[in-house]
């Protein structure tokens, strides 16, 4: 079941912040980040869109923030700014119980 904190203020903040994940992700380059990683991030992105189009209702408790956490691992030390917009990102979403 999805949280009740899956507000509209929340959904707004999290979609702010998605755009903010895919104008640092266009500019760090290929060999800073290897096509493996880039790829499971832009995947996840592009769920997280899918998820911010659903109504609450029809929301399935994801895997999602899992995914982004565990895909920020291997650039945590490399690449700070990403690091930190995916962990908030990831945050967002489990408190909204996506």
């Amino acid at each position: 079941m999805v949280s009740k904190n899956t507000t509209p203020e929340r959904i707004e903040k999290l979609r702010a912040t998605l755009q903010e994940l895919e104008a640092e992700l266009s500019t760090v380059t290929r060999p800073e980040l290897d096509g493996q990683t880039r790829a499971l991030l832009e995947e996840t992105i592009l769920e997280l869109r899918s998820a911010l189009a659903k109504q609450p209702a029809e929301l399935e408790p994801e895997t999602i923030a899992a995914r982004l956490t565990s895909s920020a691992e291997a650039f945590e030390v490399s690449h700070p700014t990403l690091f930190a917009i995916v962990s908030r990102t990831a945050d967002a979403l489990a408190r909204m119980g996506i």
